[in-house]
């Protein structure tokens, strides 16, 4: 969770209003309003959704449903175009904005 913020700072709020769509992704162990007192504590604004079946996850099952956070970056065409395991803003800026170009 710790880099929620800094999703929410240099993406979400810097490319959210146009063609982007940023979602957390959680197990549906946790309940929605721990969800929502969770992004509240952390300041988050983008929607953290329920994730039913770890084991689909959008039917993306590559890097996805492992123990640990993954970003996972997808296409407008639905394609899955990067799969990281850390998050790093310049890397990411530049990805979402090669994408937005598409």
């Amino acid at each position: 969770g710790l880099e929620l913020p800094d999703i929410e700072q240099s993406i979400h709020l810097q490319y959210g209003d146009g063609d982007l769509l940023v979602y957390g992704l959680y197990s549906a162990s946790e309940s929605g309003s721990d969800l929502q007192n969770f992004a509240d504590q952390i300041q988050v604004t983008f929607p953290l959704i329920e994730n039913e079946d770890t084991r689909s996850s959008f039917n993306y099952p590559v890097g996805v449903g492992y123990p640990y956070p993954r970003d996972i970056v997808i296409g407008k065409d639905l394609t899955v175009r990067a799969i990281r395991n850390n998050f790093d803003v310049e890397e990411m800026t530049e990805l979402v904005e090669q994408l937005l170009q598409e």
